[in-house]
């Protein structure tokens, strides 16, 4: 899969992205709101292997460079039974932020989600600090579902999750 948005590209991961990767991702802004913990470059070598190999992770890079700048993630919707659903997460380097790119991967991703594969639904989660990614989440045309309220505890915090949802017939409104 290779998509090619005006500013970026979203493809597969690659073991050329490890550097990017483990810098990116180890970074305070990023593990902020992922409930994930820091990696040394052995670790994070080895979750970019085994993300590379179960092929559910998707780089958003730059278009100018192919520089890897995030990361979109899809996995089963946990939260349907026997519908044709994903999940939807996502990470953006703080350096990329509030410049429009993951309104523009995920414009582009959603699309070849409900074109390409064919799914009937897509569900997104966001812890609800997470004001950005919630107002990104609106802004894409997701629906909040639910509040789930004392859902998640990370490094003794404990956060309220947010459920969304976008329906394929929503997106052809």
């Amino acid at each position: 899969m290779n998509l090619v948005t005006e500013h970026l590209t979203i493809r597969e991961l690659r073991m050329e992205d490890l550097e990017q990767f483990d810098r990116l991702g180890n970074s305070d802004f990023v593990l902020q709101y992922l409930c994930m913990f820091k990696m040394d470059r052995e670790g994070s070598r080895n979750y970019l292997q085994q993300m590379i190999a179960n092929q559910k992770d998707f780089a958003i890079a730059s278009k100018e460079d192919d520089r890897l700048i995030g990361k979109i993630h899809i996995d089963e919707d946990r939260l349907r039974y026997d519908v044709n659903s994903i999940d939807l997460a996502y990470w953006l380097g703080e350096e990329y932020t509030r410049k429009g790119y993951m309104t523009e991967a995920l414009s582009a991703f959603i699309d070849y989600l409900f074109e390409e594969r064919k799914y009937d639904a897509i569900t997104a989660q966001s812890l609800a600090p997470n004001t950005a990614s919630r107002a990104l989440l609106s802004k894409l045309g997701f629906v909040q579902e639910g509040y789930l309220r004392r859902a998640i505890k990370d490094n003794g915090v404990i956060y309220d999750n947010v459920l969304f949802s976008l329906l394929k017939e929503d997106k052809s409104k």
